[in-house]
């Protein structure tokens, strides 16, 4: 691996990576507009300029290799003066309405200009090339030509990542400007990441504009959970409500991608109204407000009489492939360790045939839960069951007779979603003895036992496992409100109800106990769930 010098330090480089990828590596920022690391390089913007010893002019730092003890400056006034210069050229036409604009606080034009720039306009407003602003592309973006700094970065995605090729650059000299033909909007599924990778204020998101200035967001470290590829992303939030979901760059699961609906997928989660306190049906079959005490304790002692009349048999644990690692190892170290439950399913709808399947060729997967793998690698999928139908089928045979049912509604819909929900009715129903687990009310619940209210995504801390068995950390970003608790929570609370010795009083604990019994995640850290993530066996 080539050695060179930058900046006065020595450093190393991998073996084919350009002066920009190796000071990126190395901590070190180099300005730029068209380089990204995840399309082809154009070279355009000419901002990333550098001085190379022995070479007669300043090159970019985007097309030139690294080469053993190459000397390189970024910083020194030949270099500040020549991108200076640039920008100067860039901001020429620009209408400088940063004010006004919905990408303050995270443009690199506004930035670069404050450390590089600082300079005083010589171009009257009134000379100007105006260009076309607002203009509507479609659900997901809306276009400002007269902020583009043509870096071609939007083109550059559309012809290599999705392979449709909507946006190009029309007109001559300085009225050029990037656009889709006839103002045609952007209808495929991956549209909002040209909104990520624009660098200036020329395309901005029509779900987050003007809703909330970045600089007043708190991020959050996530995965998504809109399908089993398990995209890593961020959940930007304020005040207990999500703004928006962007991806963070991870080169083993979605590189700098996201998908629309996954994108959007927060939404669901105001879709329907929240549960708000346990549930418990009286003697006169109605269903009142419990305390989690109440609860806990009679869900224990109402299992454990099914149990002694009935058998282990006549226990069923059903899992949601929505919730955390965490929460799936509880529920069946309650219902199987604890109370000698041996039937446990998770699948509604194929889900363990579906989570590899691939919807397309970038990044979505037709299953739409996040953790899948999980529920199978910790052994919640019955043969004998065969999922759903098995398991109204044992219970309308009265082998199964009471249930622990833990049920998410996806948050990407699906035209099915509905008649999907209804099995799970249709096995609650079914039953002598029902405890259910969810974030949202639906109707279907009054024919439950016990409704307990848990916290849907992003409420929680804990770990995924992706289709591929790939373990992602997924930080709490919002808390759910009311008397809920995280999944795990309740299931702890279940098992200090049922005497065992409780051992955890966080999602971490729950995956250090997890990572020590689990022959799939045994010896893994929390730290290697971290970016990239940590693949299982």
């Amino acid at each position: 691996m080539p050695k060179f010098t930058l900046n006065g330090r020595e450093v190393e480089a991998r073996n084919g990576q350009t002066i920009i990828q190796a000071a990126e590596d190395h901590g070190i920022e180099i300005p730029h507009y068209c380089y990204h690391p995840d399309l082809s390089i154009d070279g355009n913007c000419r901002m990333c300029l550098v001085d190379v010893e022995k070479m007669p002019k300043l090159t970019p730092a985007c097309t030139t290799m690294v080469n053993e003890g190459m000397v390189v400056h970024s910083d020194n006034e030949r270099v500040k003066e020549a991108v200076r210069g640039v920008l100067e050229f860039l901001l020429i036409n620009h209408p400088v309405d940063c004010p006004v604009c919905d990408q303050a606080g995270e443009c690199r034009l506004q930035d670069y200009y404050m450390v590089y720039g600082l300079h005083t306009s010589e171009i009257p407003l009134a000379m100007k090339v105006r260009k076309r602003k607002v203009i509507d592309l479609g659900p997901m973006v809306v276009l400002d030509q007269e902020r583009c700094v043509l870096c071609s970065r939007c083109i550059r995605f559309f012809e290599e990542v999705t392979e449709t090729g909507e946006m190009q650059f029309f007109g001559r000299g300085d009225h050029v400007a990037i656009g889709t033909f006839e103002d045609a909007p952007l209808d495929n599924p991956y549209s909002g990441n040209v909104v990520d990778i624009c660098p200036v204020g020329a395309l901005t998101s029509r779900d987050f504009r003007f809703k909330c200035r970045v600089w007043f967001l708190h991020a959050t470290d996530s995965v998504c959970g809109g399908c089993s590829t398990g995209c890593t992303v961020r959940i930007d939030h304020r005040d207990g409500a999500i703004f928006r979901l962007i991806p963070r760059r991870n080169p083993k699961v979605n590189r700098s991608w996201l998908c629309d609906e996954g994108r959007l997928s927060f939404h669901e989660l105001n879709n329907a109204r929240r549960i708000h306190r346990p549930l418990m049906k009286g003697r006169d079959g109605v269903q009142a407000p419990v305390t989690w005490e109440e609860a806990a304790r009679s869900i224990d002692s109402r299992l454990k009489e099914i149990r002694d009349a009935s058998g282990a048999g006549s226990l069923l644990g059903f899992a949601s492939p929505s919730t955390t690692n965490e929460a799936l190892f509880l529920l069946k170290k309650y219902l199987g360790d604890q109370l000698g439950a041996t039937q446990f399913d998770f699948r509604v709808d194929s889900e363990d045939k579906n989570l590899a399947e691939e919807e397309d060729q970038i990044l979505r997967h037709f299953d739409k839960h996040p953790n899948s793998m999980g529920a199978i690698k910790l052994g919640l999928m019955s043969e004998e069951l065969g999922g759903i139908e098995g398991a109204i089928k044992a219970a309308r045979e009265r082998r199964i007779k009471a249930a622990v049912v833990v049920y998410f509604k996806p948050l990407v819909r699906r035209p099915n979603d509905e008649e999907v929900e209804g099995r799970i009715f249709e096995l609650i129903d079914e039953l002598e003895y029902s405890v259910v687990l969810a974030a949202h009310e639906a109707d279907w619940q009054a024919a439950a036992s016990v409704v307990l209210p848990v916290a849907a995504w992003s409420e929680e801390d804990g770990t995924y496992t992706n289709f591929e068995g790939r373990v992602q950390l997924a930080g709490k970003a919002i808390e759910p409100g009311g008397d809920t608790l995280a999944v795990w929570e309740v299931f702890a609370m279940l098992l200090q109800a049922s005497g065992a010795e409780s051992l955890w009083m966080s999602a971490e604990d729950v995956f250090a106990t997890m990572t020590e019994s689990v022959a799939a995640y045994r010896g893994i850290t929390l730290d290697q769930t971290r970016l990239p993530g940590v693949v299982v066996g």
